[in-house]
């Protein structure tokens, strides 16, 4: 049985144990976004995004497309979220462009790729230890 397959058969584990990567690649995002988010006068300062900031826990999807992303962003109607996480299939390849392009193509998504692939090494030998 080759290592995916047997990834994908603890698909659940599997994707809790990425956890870590995936919130540290948010969080990397959100940290290289503050510079270019407006800062306010007061910290209840409406146009004060700055302050506003979070990172959630991960969602995990799995469905027959496993994939894990964790959402970062301002709390504010015109602030998009920043989605980093690792899809099983296609997009772990060739992922889709980012808005923090150059930032992300450098800091962020070789954070995300070491990070999932030292993580999924250590899944491999902790749910099939070699005999």
């Amino acid at each position: 049985m080759t290592a995916l397959v047997r990834l994908r058969s603890q698909a659940e584990l599997v994707l809790r144990d990425l956890d870590r990567p995936v919130i540290n690649a948010a969080q990397r995002g959100l940290d290289q976004a503050q510079f270019l988010v407006p800062r306010g006068g007061a910290p209840d300062d409406p146009l004060n995004l700055a302050e506003t900031s979070f990172v959630s826990l991960p969602h995990h999807n799995l469905s027959k497309r496993l994939s894990t992303t964790a959402t970062a962003g301002y709390e504010h109607p015109q602030a998009g979220p920043i989605h980093e996480g690792w899809h099983w299939g296609v997009q772990t390849k060739t992922p889709p462009p980012h808005w923090l392009r150059r930032a992300f193509k450098r800091g962020v998504r070789s954070l995300l790729i070491k990070g999932v692939s030292t993580q999924l090494m250590k899944s491999l030998a902790k749910f099939f230890p070699p005999k």
